[in-house]
């Protein structure tokens, strides 16, 4: 990651030799370290999969939406039954489930941060790189022979850097709001639906209104789908 200092002004000397020249933009380059490479994203890919137990979890008691979901040839190979097993294994770890899943989000959650302020400081370099590029590109014109020639290579460079930043900075951002997004998926299912669907899971156990039966069912589904549009991040 860039280290966060202020970055120097472009100058040029105006009797800069040929020395001076061919190493233009050296004052910024040397503050410069290399941007962080874009990695996988396994935080990410961990809370997707804790969120993915809870909701099989939630699954045991509809063993006929479970069959729906193996398909004809799941359930001839006997999956339905291995799942259904799962889910009501996965059930009574219910709790555990949910901290792992708030663990996953935490660090997750961490990894926003960082890439935030990696993302502030790429913009600062690129900013940097291109104000050097396009002032030392206007004094091309004012030099001639062996002097042009040192001073445009550097300044190619300094706008090829600011561009690879760019297209880094692009990715990271990119990155940042699918992970953002993930986070408040994380929430609506933590906080909101799953306290809703146990309570209404209790609610159903003591034989209470068929409603609330069917308020149980609904929360899952909903569960579900925020679940389904995690993973598709994925693919």
């Amino acid at each position: 990651m860039t280290c966060v200092r202020s970055l120097p002004e472009p100058t040029l000397a105006a009797c800069a030799d040929v020395a001076a020249l061919a190493a233009y933009g050296s004052p910024l380059l040397q503050l410069l370290t290399e941007p962080t490479p874009l990695q996988a994203d396994a935080g990410g890919e961990g809370l997707v999969a804790a969120l993915a137990r809870i909701a099989l979890a939630l699954q045991a008691g509809d063993p006929a939406r479970l069959r729906r979901q193996e398909g004809w040839w799941g359930r001839l190979l006997g999956r339905d039954v291995a799942r259904e097993a799962q889910a009501q294994a996965l059930q009574a770890q219910l709790g555990v489930l949910a901290l792992q899943a708030r663990e996953q989000a935490q660090g997750l959650a961490q990894r926003v941060q960082q890439r935030a302020r990696a993302i502030i400081d790429n913009d600062a370099a690129a900013t940097a790189l291109e104000a050097w590029a396009t002032f030392g590109a206007a004094q091309l014109a004012t030099l001639e022979g062996a002097a042009q020639a040192a001073l445009a290579p550097r300044v190619d460079h300094l706008q090829r850097l600011a561009t690879l930043r760019r297209i880094e900075g692009g990715q990271w951002q990119l990155l940042q709001e699918q992970d953002e997004a993930l986070l408040q998926r994380f929430v609506r299912i933590h906080d909101v639906l799953l306290p809703a669907w146990r309570q209404a899971a209790l609610a159903r156990q003591a034989q209470a209104q068929a409603a609330q039966a069917t308020q149980a069912a609904a929360l899952q589904a909903q569960i579900d789908d925020e679940v389904a549009a995690a993973q598709a991040r994925l693919r």
